[in-house]
């Protein structure tokens, strides 16, 4: 009788979730001579060499290895087919059934006196192994669900969290939605609230508008009428006066001759009266018929030695501004005497206007185009402006009319100034050249030719018979009026020359072209001596302060830059015109700058 130790190994399955399992294995005592072998164990050994052989296969191991999808596809392929290997679960039996319990709830001395004694009766033969019989699956399915429900408790909680935010996320949209539809509603019901009071300020606007236009007729026609008034009262006491002394002369006469005789007393009346037409006859002979004597040319300049305080540029801020002209304003000139500035416009007039109040004073009509050139006469009692009409007209303040209008050139006419004794004007036409004209004479008394392109700007150098021409051949040119010789010659502008200014003492020229580019020559040296670049935008005018330290440039971007001739530097860019800034002048102190532009404006800067 062979003779078996039996051992009880035991493990926890993994695979079946932690279930203890005890695995039953038959050691033989080989140390026993009368141990011996049967076919069973014979069997064994032949199965464990076949399953060697397998280990040394290498197809069958890869193919052992292989995924049930791979093995189909490979099967499917090569055109064979194999059963599928399946894994069953091999039912809980009672035993262990109890032994996964007391390991369960950590009952070890009971599950140890429970294995001893249970195999004691299995080996004793007591326990039949044949009808102990499995565990009933109800057990099993219990537990099962027993674990899929206590998963779905823990799933349902985090729903209900999930849940419980996302209906606290919903509410919350909801009510930003209701709060951003009551928002729409009010911003629609005040912007049609809005949209009518608009239609309606619209509405008073038109009316406003017709009564301010009427209003301002009004004023004009009145201020008209009383600077017109003003000034036949000014003619008026002027010719009192004179009357008054001629009647005190006569007077005194006429006692004196009746001291004498009554018949001489009456030749002498006779002879008075005809001597009175004469010398009243013969100015206005002189007027139109004789040549004015050109000024000496070594006359003295008042300014050469003055010391004047340069314009505060840094701090230079925009005062007022006026809506002067219903078209663009081409030209800006400064009365010598008073604070009055006069307007050219495109609207074909010229106005003159107080500063820095900005009151209408009188306004002038009879050119038939754009007007784009004015000044004032040295002593304040003319005007003379020039038009696209190529006429240059001269207006007389006190017969508030136009005194002369010289139709010399062909071509528009873009600028006129007067010399420093008045009796002379100075042109500058599209057509080249550059025209002098003699006020006493009332006709053109040179022609100055050079240029090679338009003339644009002409300026008298202060008490001398010398002045500049830019023109748009890119040169700045000095003549001499009384030769009708071009006495000198400034290259160095890349593009037209707009305009060109001279300081009091008549030592410094400057000239701005259409690239914005600033030059600054030295009259004396014959030379440029500095040079500015504020473009990329054409510079239109230029105007130096009363000290010549300062230079304002009117520039096509709607600003003004103030250049320190001292410090070569822009001091301040002055902002607020919405177009093209066509001039640019200093007041007869330097506290003011009035600037005209494109927009229709006018603006006084201090």
């Amino acid at each position: 009788m062979s003779n078996f130790r039996t051992e009880e190994k035991g493990h926890v399955d993994d695979r079946d979730g932690g279930m203890y399992v005890i695995e039953q294995i038959d050691i033989s005592d080989e140390s026993d001579p009368e141990f011996q072998g049967g076919d069973e164990d014979i069997s064994d050994v032949e199965d464990i060499r076949v399953d060697d052989e397998d280990l040394g296969d290498l197809n069958k191991l890869m193919l052992a290895t292989k995924k049930p999808e791979e093995l189909a596809a490979t099967n499917k392929t090569t055109g064979k087919t194999k059963a599928e290997p399946k894994t069953v679960k091999r039912p809980e039996v009672i035993d262990d059934f109890f032994r996964n319990f007391l390991v369960k709830y950590q009952m070890g001395r009971t599950l140890d006196a429970f294995q001893q004694e249970w195999y004691e009766l299995t080996q004793k033969g007591k326990i039949p192994m044949e009808e102990l019989g499995q565990i009933p699956d109800i057990y099993l399915h219990y537990d099962r669900l027993t674990e899929d429900l206590q998963s779905y408790k823990s799933e349902l909680e985090k729903a209900k969290i999930v849940a419980k935010k996302a209906k606290d996320t919903y509410d919350k949209l909801r009510k930003e939605r209701d709060f951003h539809k009551m928002h729409h509603q009010r911003v629609q019901q005040e912007k049609k609230k809005l949209n009518e009071d608009i239609e309606k300020l619209k509405t008073i606007h038109m009316q406003f508008e017709a009564k301010y236009q009427e209003l301002s007729n009004k004023y004009e026609a009145a201020m008209k009428e009383k600077m017109l008034l003003k000034l036949e009262r000014d003619r008026l006491a002027v010719k009192i006066d004179g009357l008054q002394k001629s009647l005190t002369t006569l007077e005194d006469k006429l006692a004196k001759d009746a001291e004498v005789g009554g018949g001489g007393s009456k030749q002498t009346e006779q002879g008075k009266g005809q001597t009175e037409m004469k010398s009243m006859a013969a100015p206005t002979q002189t007027r139109k018929g004789k040549l004015t004597a050109f000024p000496p040319e070594e006359r003295p300049n008042p300014w050469a030695a003055s010391m004047f305080e340069t314009y505060n540029a840094k701090n230079t801020i925009l005062n007022k501004s006026f809506k002067g002209h219903m078209a663009p304003i081409s030209g800006v000139a400064m009365h010598p005497k008073k604070s009055i500035v006069a307007t050219a416009s495109d609207d074909f007039t010229w106005k003159i206007w107080t500063i820095p109040n900005g009151e209408l004073i009188m306004s002038g009509e009879g050119h038939k185009d754009w007007v784009a050139g004015v000044d004032f006469h040295p002593k304040g009692t003319h005007l003379v402006t020039s038009s696209g009409d190529s006429t240059i007209k001269v207006w007389d303040f006190l017969n508030a009319s136009c005194m002369h209008t010289f139709k010399d050139h062909i071509q528009p006419v873009w600028k006129v100034v007067f010399n420093d004794t008045g009796d002379f004007i100075l042109s500058a036409c599209m057509d080249h050249t550059a025209k002098l004209f003699d006020l006493g004479a009332l006709k053109s008394r040179y022609t100055f030719r050079g240029h090679v392109d338009s003339v644009n700007h002409v300026i008298f150098q202060p008490y001398s018979n010398i002045f500049a021409s830019a023109s748009a051949d890119k040169t700045v040119s000095l003549w001499d009026i009384k030769s009708g010789l071009c006495v000198q010659t400034f290259y160095g502008h890349l593009n037209a020359v707009n305009h060109a200014a001279f300081n009091l003492k008549g030592e410094t020229l400057a000239s701005v072209d259409s690239d914005g580019v600033l030059k600054i020559w030295d009259i004396r040296m014959v030379k440029e001596r500095a040079m500015y670049d504020s473009g990329p935008y054409a510079a239109n005018s230029c105007a130096f302060d009363k000290s010549g330290n300062v230079i304002a440039i009117a520039t096509d971007d709607g600003t003004i830059k103030l250049y320190g001739d001292l410090s070569n530097k822009v001091e301040n860019i002055l902002k607020g015109h919405e177009d093209a800034v066509q001039d640019v002048v200093f007041d007869l102190n330097s506290k003011m700058l009035v600037s005209a532009g494109s927009d229709a404006y006018f603006r006084v800067w201090q």
